[in-house]
């Protein structure tokens, strides 16, 4: 009996799962089927879910795209819309190119972290020489220069 017990999921272990369903789209037009998207006890557990928004809990969380669905379903217009096969496809459509672009973001973004660790080194000379500068010319003030980091797009 206790082992029967042990077997099933936690309750944190079912909402993980469904917060992560909200991802399919087809999920979601059969919750609308069904009339959940207009029942109001629904969508206060929708409301409810909004805690895995929090990064304690959205670090587990496979499919994160799951977190803006989760959004866009407070919105009764959103909701209304998910009957509507042309916007599921295109909301289905728009996450897979999702899906496809973080891999070349991340790319990016690995070169500019490498050219901003290479900026902040010159920076630091940079800093040495002109403390050193304003030693050797006897000046009391500090040189601390203010710097922004631009990123080309």
């Amino acid at each position: 009996m206790t082992d029967q017990i042990e077997d099933l999921p936690t309750r944190w272990e079912i909402e993980l799962e469904f917060v992560q369903s909200l991802a399919n789209t087809q999920y979601l037009t059969y919750l609308a089927q069904l009339g959940y998207l207009k029942d109001e006890t629904f969508l206060n557990y929708l409301n409810y879910l909004n805690y895995w928004k929090d990064p304690k809990f959205s670090k587990f969380l496979v499919y994160p795209n799951c977190l803006h669905i989760l959004s866009l379903l407070q919105f009764e217009s959103f909701r209304n819309q998910i009957l509507n096969s042309n916007f599921t496809n295109l909301l289905f459509n728009d996450m897979l190119e999702y899906w496809k672009e973080p891999l070349y973001i991340n790319e990016k973004d690995n070169e500019r972290e490498c050219e901003v660790e290479r900026d902040g080194e010159k920076v630091q000379e940079n800093e040495k020489k002109l403390k050193s500068a304003s030693i050797s010319t006897s000046t009391s003030s500090s040189v601390s220069p203010n710097l922004k980091l631009q990123t080309q797009s």
